[in-house]
């Protein structure tokens, strides 16, 4: 006890002296600050460097309530980052508080980038006011050049607004460098490729225990042609997984001991297929896929598909970024060769089969809506058939709560492909093959409340890995 006491009190001075150090000894010189009148970071400093002035707070709570609402896949969507360089405006966590939500959406572009949606919709004082830019990426762009880019479109869509508030007598909007640039027109170009991209991935993947390992290896091709005309896509894969389990067993030399043995358990797949598509006006799109590809999973040695589609959109595809309506009917006979006879005694066979899958996606400043009902039968017995009903909504009912549902249920009727053999509990537990099964379910529920300061928007890092490691340096996960 007497060892912990003087510790104590060999801290409690150390830290007493530490403080009792002049400031002007101890604080390095106060660094440049920024857009705003915050620093790095995000943090307003106590005073601004010579020839520089800082915004008081009294203007910058009036300064114009952004919210940041990124629905989906957005590539470059980094909040930290936008607060710490347009500190000129006042980052709120609820889009009832805010003059102008911020909604980006995004869909894949030809050249397999994104295109990034920035809608500006004005609320309170703006209500009325709307906007919407486009930001481009391009497939291998560095996550610090797309967000610059958002962060540029966020500064240019927001002029309009902040340039009726008290805080527009300090701004001014000009030009980088000198240099205006515009976007490129592949009809003005020469491109050799003719708007041709191709695409080659590997992927290999190993782990293990004492017990257990796993090897992953994946390889893929694509050639993709996009123009507002026509969508071709052409491309093939090939996927092997192996798992090997060592388990132990009675010795069949030595009576009484056990012998380890090791339980390999392989998944092999190839597949081939292409997609042509052709733009009738701006609903409909007929086309057409073909498939071929052998899958151990589904006990089918060979297996090739030819399906004619028709799609129809009930809103132009113009607006698809914000809403789309869609009914896709493709029909086309199955060609079949199985590793082992089925359960209905089949080694070999030709069916053909219909689908029709209804689908909405909407994505509002409220929240985001995707759901789809899909059904599907044999045409020579319309009794193996199988109905897929799934969604996932995302509600902000009110200030600071959400809500999210994800589900998906299934009445399963056509799997033609199972081995008639029993399976055995060996089959069950390692799902080597595809278990035979008559429906299949997925559900979560996630609700989030937040409540508290809206204006703290101040960035800081510090013990940010902590977080990340989940705890396991606690003992949370027994290592």
């Amino acid at each position: 006890m007497r060892v912990i006491r003087s510790v104590l009190v060999a801290l409690t001075l150390l830290s007493t002296f530490v403080i009792a150090r002049p400031l002007a000894a101890q604080e390095p010189p106060t660094p440049p600050v920024e857009a705003g009148g915050r620093g790095p970071g995000g943090v307003r400093r106590a005073g601004p460097p010579a020839g520089e002035e800082v915004l008081p707070d009294s203007l910058l709570q009036s300064s114009l309530r952004v919210f940041l609402d990124c629905q989906g896949y957005v590539p470059g969507c980094d909040r930290n980052f936008f607060v710490q360089e347009m500190g000129f405006v006042n980052w709120v966590r609820d889009r009832f508080d805010a003059d102008v939500h911020l909604l980006l959406t995004s869909l894949a572009a030809g050249n397999r980038g994104r295109a990034i949606s920035v809608n500006f919709i004005g609320q309170k004082a703006y209500a009325g006011k709307m906007d919407t830019l486009v930001v481009t990426t391009l497939p291998n762009d560095a996550d610090d050049r797309v967000r610059r880019d958002i962060l540029r479109t966020f500064q240019l869509g927001l002029a309009p607004f902040v340039a009726r508030t008290p805080i527009a007598a300090r701004m001014r909007l000009g030009l980088v460098n000198g240099v205006v640039t515009r976007p490129m027109n592949p009809r003005a170009l020469k491109d050799p490729w003719n708007l041709w991209l191709y695409r080659l991935d590997g992927n290999f993947s190993a782990n293990g225990e004492q017990l257990t390992r796993r090897t992953d290896l994946s390889t893929s091709f694509s050639a993709n042609r996009t123009t507002e005309k026509w969508k071709i896509n052409l491309g093939a894969n090939n996927n092997y997984n192996e798992r090997v389990f060592k388990l132990t067993q009675a010795s069949t030399t030595v009576p009484g001991a056990r012998d380890t043995v090791d339980e390999v358990v392989l998944q092999r797949s190839a597949n081939a297929n292409a997609l042509i598509g052709r733009t009738l006006n701006d609903h409909w799109t007929l086309g057409t896929k073909v498939s071929v590809g052998f899958s151990e999973q589904l006990n089918q040695r060979f297996a090739m598909r030819i399906s004619p589609a028709i799609e129809y959109n009930y809103f132009p595809w113009a607006e698809a970024q914000s809403h789309q309506l869609t009914a896709l009917y493709y029909v086309g006979p199955n060609y079949y060769r199985y590793y082992e006879v089925t359960v209905f005694d089949e080694i070999e066979e030709t069916r053909t089969n219909q689908t029709l899958l209804l689908a909405l996606t909407q994505r509002e400043n409220w929240g985001n809506t995707n759901v789809s009902l899909e059904g599907s039968h044999y045409l020579h017995d319309p009794q193996r058939n199988h109905v897929t009903v799934s969604g996932n909504v995302e509600f902000r009912l009110g200030r600071g709560f959400s809500l999210n549902l994800r589900g998906s249920a299934s009445r399963v009727r056509d799997q033609i492909f199972i081995a008639a053999r029993p399976q055995s509990e060996r089959d069950i537990l390692t799902q080597r093959q595809q278990l035979q099964t008559n429906f299949r379910y997925s559900t979560f529920v996630g609700m989030s409340y937040t409540f508290g300061s809206i204006y703290n928007s101040i960035v800081n890092q510090r013990f940010s890995n902590l977080g990340e490691l989940g705890g396991r340096r606690f003992g949370r996960f027994g290592g």
